[in-house]
């Protein structure tokens, strides 16, 4: 057991959460093929890891194997668009009345409809793009700066993503992209990175995972555990998150109260998943040495 990195206990728990919530609801869902094999590949993934745990430098170890879970993550986040429904109704109606209370009209359409020129939308697709770019930045700069504190903020991530993937199963929403019909949910792309994001929204993005942003939760989640162990570096980060939380609503990804409820709930999901690090940290301490 010492052999294991803390991190897959977090996998475990969710995975053991994920079962029951399908056991009680579609437990035919243990017959499809893509979530058996899902389940599968983080199985050989973890095997992997377990094998090379003590073959190569812990530092090279926890890098590798942080990102590695990290790129993973996006099977993880497709499921819960077949997971978001099995218990409660979406609730985009809900979520598209607030802002319209709020604003009096649909901030997801109106912006990209009012800042329409090539260098907005550039310059918001290129905030959201770099939503992707922002974990890998803040391992870089902990593999060279903090190494010995990897395997925490791998952690950290890996179980914020999936408190968040938990909450869209409970809070299932899917956003303006796919709530609102068209041409009121398209935005044309004019550029490099309008052409980078609908590439990988093609390939990645399904109707899930609006309520709360967790683009911009887990973005405020890196710089809370920046600030908290490398403070110099977060003056770098807080220009790209901002203009990420602008950027999700132009793109029309997620509706206003997403973006505000991501906000409030990351230093909640960063409060918990740190203290469950040091729980488990503490835990494992006691019991092998």
């Amino acid at each position: 057991m010492k052999n294991i990195s803390i991190i897959w206990f977090s996998l475990l728990f969710y995975f053991c959460g994920i079962e029951l919530v399908v056991l009680f609801t579609q437990p035919s869902l243990f017959l499809d093929l893509i979530f058996f094999g899902v389940r599968l590949l983080f199985l050989i993934i973890f095997l992997a890891f377990l094998f090379l745990k003590n073959k190569i430098s812990s530092k090279i170890f926890y890098l590798v194997e942080g990102i590695t879970i990290y790129a993973l993550m996006t099977f993880l986040y497709k499921e819960t668009a077949v997971l978001n429904t099995l218990i409660f109704p979406k609730i985009d109606g809900f979520l598209s009345h607030l802002d319209q209370k709020i604003f009096g009209f649909q901030p997801s359409v109106i912006f990209s409809e009012t800042f329409n020129s090539w260098y907005f939308s550039e310059l918001f697709y290129f905030g959201y793009f770099s939503y992707y770019l922002l974990p890998l930045a803040a391992f870089l700069i902990i593999y060279l700066k903090i190494p010995q504190k990897i395997e925490e903020f791998s952690f950290v991530l890996i179980a914020s993503f999936l408190l968040y993937y938990f909450t869209f199963i409970l809070i299932p929403a899917e956003g303006p992209q796919f709530y609102f019909p068209f041409p009121e949910n398209t935005i044309e792309t004019q550029g490099i990175f309008g052409n980078m994001v609908k590439l990988i929204q093609k390939n990645g993005e399904v109707p899930t995972a609006a309520f709360p942003s967790s683009h911009v939760g887990i973005s405020w989640i890196v710089i809370f555990w920046l600030y908290q162990n490398f403070r110099k570096s977060v003056k770098y980060f807080i220009p790209f998150v901002v203009l990420l939380m602008f950027s999700t609503v132009y793109i029309k990804a997620h509706y206003f109260v997403d973006v505000v409820a991501g906000f409030i709930s990351a230093p909640i999901v960063f409060f918990l998943t740190f203290k469950f690090y040091k729980f488990l940290n503490h835990k494992l301490d006691v019991r092998f040495n």
